[in-house]
């Protein structure tokens, strides 16, 4: 292999020596991911051996992939060049430039790799290639289906690595990759601002935050920051629900309601685990004289059939709560016994309700159960100690996303299904109570009037 040495900032010296086999780097613009995205292209290119102990020859290639060829040749072939141009300078070896199919091919003496440069406009080109490495640049914009059903493939015969890097656009499926490879130790993901690039000049990042301050807050946290950011919702924003410190000293009747989402069986599981959605433990507490909802708690997490059952108990105990509901179905099946056994086991009893969704989809269940209230201002939530708990982070969070298939919903369903324990008021009319006390009885029994 020839070396060849390349000035890499900090944050870029962070990702170079993780040992991942794939990186994911998210970052804010000007981070300077294209250019270490090119120095990793060299450097493979320049191996006869890959981390992973596989002899390369010429026979495999690495890629770099725009969302079409035009976006990759106008961010990278300026680099992709320079840095050919200096190999050649340092090595006395000529390199082959093909401005027409953009691509350089390295000389037979370092190997004879070729590195190539693509576009998603036409995924299906790089189908039939043998990698050994593949770049995919702003894969946000990319169709999700280029890296499992091509790229990836392309991979294994030289176990082959591969970057993803670009800046989120939204919760999409750059979100989903992330999410998904967390915690994966075959799996780096890098999450970089523009200030972690020391070649920005002080005085431009204040102005830039300057000029962000003026339009979306939103904006500067995605673009400079490089953070993902759901765009509103279909059905909230993060200002209709109100963050309190704590429950006002009201009358009030307490509710649990359970979004059972499957039982861990193996904790140490991990990818077990990330298939999994969270179960949604939801206390609400409403006051009997109006009709908000203060939101206690939306505890949530991945876990076993008992302990999801001791939790639901706990929770119940803990807010003297007499009835929980529990969609009905396979899981409420599963989990009642044990809610049964720590039941007997500590002598607190409550009632179980089977919930229904009454064959409604669950935006429709969602709407009817929540967006008025929270159009309203009628959801608070309570937190507790100085900084916002967790799961109020994550409800908003998973609140101004819904609908997305690439985030849960988890807490907002088990705050929906509050909807069906509550008695329905209007004002401070209640109007079960009203509906029971307006029932039709006969005064004369056998004649029916």
């Amino acid at each position: 292999m020839a070396t060849l040495a390349f000035n890499l900032h900090p944050a870029q010296r962070e990702i170079h020596e993780h040992l991942a086999r794939f990186k994911v780097i998210f970052a804010g613009r000007r981070f300077g991911k294209t250019v270490y995205s090119v120095i990793r292209c060299y450097e493979e290119a320049l191996s006869s051996e890959n981390s992973r102990g596989v002899v390369l020859d010429d026979t495999s290639e690495v890629i770099y992939i725009g969302i079409d060829r035009e976006q990759a040749k106008r961010n990278a072939w300026g680099y992709f060049k320079k840095f050919a141009f200096e190999i050649e300078s340092a090595t006395g070896l000529k390199c082959r430039i093909l401005e027409k199919t953009v691509a350089v091919t390295l000389p037979p003496e370092l190997g004879g790799c070729t590195i190539r440069l693509l576009g998603m406009d036409d995924p299906d080109a790089a189908r039939g290639m043998k990698l050994r490495f593949a770049v995919l640049d702003e894969y946000a914009d990319m169709p999700p289906r280029v890296w499992p059903e091509i790229i990836r493939p392309a991979l294994a015969d030289c176990r082959g690595g591969g970057m993803f890097i670009g800046t989120p656009k939204g919760r999409n499926h750059f979100y989903q990759l992330v999410e998904e490879h967390i915690d994966d130790e075959d799996w780096g993901i890098f999450n970089y601002s523009m200030d972690d690039n020391p070649l920005i000049q002080e005085d431009e990042r204040k102005a830039l935050a300057q000029e962000y301050a003026r339009g979306s807050s939103d904006l500067y946290e995605q673009e400079i920051k490089g953070k993902f950011i759901a765009s509103s919702g279909q059905l909230f924003t993060d200002k209709q629900f109100k963050i309190v410190p704590e429950l006002p000293k009201l009358r009030y009747d307490s509710f649990l309601a359970v979004d059972l989402a499957g039982f861990v069986s193996d904790p140490d599981r991990k990818n077990e685990k990330r298939r999994l959605d969270d179960t949604a433990i939801a206390v609400v507490h409403a006051p009997t004289d109006s009709t908000r909802w203060y939101v206690g708690t939306i505890a949530h997490g991945k876990w076993g059939v008992r302990e999801t059952a001791y939790r639901i108990c706990e929770a119940a105990h803990k807010n003297k709560i007499s009835i929980i509901g529990i969609e009905k179905g396979a899981l409420l099946n599963a989990v009642e016994p044990y809610l049964k056994e720590y039941m007997a086991r500590y002598n607190r009893w409550f009632e179980i309700k089977p919930l229904t969704h009454g064959n409604q989809r669950k935006y429709d269940r969602v709407q009817w159960a929540l967006q008025g209230r929270a159009e309203k201002g009628d959801i608070y939530l309570v937190k507790e100690g100085e900084d916002t708990e967790p799961w109020i982070d994550k409800f908003i969070d998973q609140a101004v996303s819904f609908p997305s298939k690439y985030v849960h919903d988890d807490l907002i369903d088990a705050l929906a299904y509050i909807d069906q324990l509550i008695p329905e008021k209007i004002g401070n009319f209640d109007l079960e109570a009203w509906e029971e006390s307006t029932q039709f009885v006969p005064l004369d029994a056998v004649a029916g009037y």
